[in-house]
């Protein structure tokens, strides 16, 4: 798919083994606002494409700005590992896709969209959720609990 590069950035085995080493290290590592530690299982399963821009709070799966020509292109693309990995299904996919072809950006817009959806791996529980926010469309993850404690929900740009 010639031109995703632009949108997307890919996580490779390679990255997953430096960030491994990086948590063993020091429990405490970040990036992106995220511990990488609480990430890693995720990735791992699906080594996604994941956007270019990224919000402060939450990995930004897709991240679009504006409305591009190839809209639908672009988001089935960054969709699909979590498809393979069986983390969506294709109706969720669907509905994604579906979300962001009529959700008109703003910078005034901001919110939740319509699609939200939790799901547990090794034992961490995550959240995928579509928002709006300053032109921007994501889909975000979060982590929603790791361990014992339940982690605050928060989306800024």
């Amino acid at each position: 798919m010639s031109g995703m590069e632009k949108f997307y950035q890919e996580f490779t085995p390679k990255t997953i083994r430096t960030w491994e080493k990086a948590a063993k290290k020091n429990p405490k590592a970040e990036w992106n606002c995220n511990k990488i530690k609480e990430i890693l299982p995720f990735l791992k399963k699906v080594i996604p494409r994941v956007g270019k821009n990224q919000s402060a709070f939450g990995l930004s799966i897709i991240s679009l700005f504006c409305k591009p020509r190839e809209e639908e292109e672009i988001v089935r693309y960054g969709l699909e590992p979590l498809l393979k990995a069986e983390v969506l299904t294709m109706e969720e996919v669907n509905k994604i896709v579906d979300w962001f072809l009529k959700t008109k950006p703003t910078w005034n817009s901001s919110g939740a969209g319509q699609f939200t959806k939790e799901f547990e791996i090794e034992g961490i529980k995550h959240q995928l959720f579509t928002d709006s926010y300053r032109n921007y469309r994501d889909l975000n993850l979060q982590v929603i609990q790791s361990g014992h404690s339940p982690k605050s929900f928060a989306h800024v740009r």
